[in-house]
């Protein structure tokens, strides 16, 4: 259980890290509305370039405190939770621009991985008498 929850970690915050650095200009089928990049996304949900850089900076922060996590186990519900709460934005994005399952799926996924990893959390340190 130790080594799923991990996993998730570093897949949540491996993957934000990779979407929000070097791939904010990469074309993708999971991109908005029909963006070919991260401003156009965030152009075709009615959001500002300004307000792309303020989500995009507080889900790397999120990330970084996942993997900090894996060291201060404190850290990972305040990185999972930030998390979550910005996939629900996404995922209520996706639908206000009527983006099908496709788009919709990456932050539908993350959510779920946030969810299960705050659960872990909960179990692996109330069984370790950290509660």
């Amino acid at each position: 259980m130790k080594l799923v929850y991990r996993i998730l970690i570093l897949i949540v915050a491996l993957t934000v890290l990779s979407v929000w650095t070097f791939r904010m200009k990469a074309s993708s089928i999971f991109r908005g509305g029909s963006a070919t990049n991260m401003i156009e996304e965030f152009e075709a949900y009615g959001l500002s370039e300004t307000q792309m850089y303020v989500v995009g900076t507080f889900k790397i922060l999120a990330a970084i405190l996942l993997l900090l996590g894996l060291r201060f186990p404190k850290l990972v519900v305040v990185g999972a939770s930030t998390m979550g709460v910005f996939m629900i934005g996404a995922i209520s994005m996706h639908i206000s621009i009527g983006d099908g399952i496709i788009p919709t799926l990456p932050s539908s996924w993350m959510l779920f991985c946030c969810i299960t990893i705050l659960l872990l959390h909960k179990r692996l340190h109330i069984n370790m008498g950290n509660g």
